[in-house]
């Protein structure tokens, strides 16, 4: 009884500590907007992010597109692709709307709430990371992109072996940013990207997730093929630097109505709904 009660705590923990812990409202969907075809990616890998059943979507928090050229990649989400597309789709079909849904696809888990790592368009060229970090609602105006050098974790290899999506994975560890990680790569794939700014192993990394199991990528689809790398206008997105907007990304999910700089329409005082939160990264 006492192993059946264990397992069943440890089981919800994770389950919770899986979910879009903040509660922070998503911005308006602008659509898809301008954009340049800046290079052409070989690879295509799709990952689930923190899937309660990896085998359906509608379990996701998010489902991203790691797209991958020579020198050249992008990570982006698909649900959010999808959702543009959908806007831009509306538009065009009802020219003279005055309004509008302001969430056309609703995939995946807490759909209407924010999350930086479902925010966030991740390019890399030449060793060095553009990341465009899009803010939540009421908070439009801190939409800005910053730069960090790519690879700067340092892994550790073991002997362990799983397999994901018919290939044989190495297990590897790091300390990285207050956290620990394990990763699963494989060495089928010569790249050294993975998911989100992680990356440095000699093989594509097709599972990552911290030793507390908040935050978990896992490859759902891999595709070989010509796929044009495209880079949006990014219009009104200011250069910032990462610890800037890492600060601004972890206050908005712990109070988003303070940090938005909300205030009562009675008392003039700034109003303030914290809430529990835990980032990716430490520091």
């Amino acid at each position: 009884m006492r192993t059946l009660i264990t397992f069943f705590i440890c089981f919800s923990f994770t389950l919770h500590a899986q979910e879009k812990q903040g509660r922070v409202m998503r911005p308006n969907t602008k659509g898809i907007g301008k954009c340049l075809v800046i290079g052409q990616a070989s690879i295509k890998v799709i990952y689930a992010l923190n899937a309660n059943d990896i085998r359906d979507e509608r379990t996701y928090i998010d489902s991203q597109v790691l797209l991958i050229g020579k020198g050249l990649s992008k990570l982006y989400s698909r649900f959010l692709e999808l959702n543009d597309s959908l806007h831009d789709d509306f538009i065009k079909r009802n020219p003279n709307a005055t309004s509008m849904p302001r969430i056309f696809f609703s995939g995946g888990r807490n759909c209407q709430y924010w999350s930086e790592y479902q925010f966030t368009d991740i390019y890399s060229d030449n060793g060095i990371y553009t990341c465009y970090a899009t803010m939540p609602w009421a908070m439009e105006r801190y939409n800005a992109f910053y730069t960090e050098p790519m690879y700067q974790q340092h892994w550790t290899l073991s002997n362990e072996q799983l397999s994901i999506l018919g290939y044989d994975c190495q297990k590897a560890t790091c300390q990285w940013r207050g956290r620990t990680f394990e990763a699963w790569f494989t060495t089928k794939i010569p790249t050294r990207l993975g998911p989100w700014i992680f990356g440095g192993l000699p093989g594509l990394i097709l599972k990552i997730y911290d030793k507390d199991h908040l935050y978990t990528w896992e490859a759902v689809e891999i595709k070989s093929g010509k796929f044009p790398i495209v880079k949006s206008e990014y219009k009104g997105f200011v250069k910032d630097t990462r610890e800037h907007i890492y600060k601004l990304q972890v206050a908005a999910n712990r109070d988003h109505l303070k940090t938005a700089g909300a205030r009562d329409y009675q008392t003039g005082q700034l109003k303030s709904k914290p809430h529990p939160y835990e980032p990716l990264e430490k520091e």
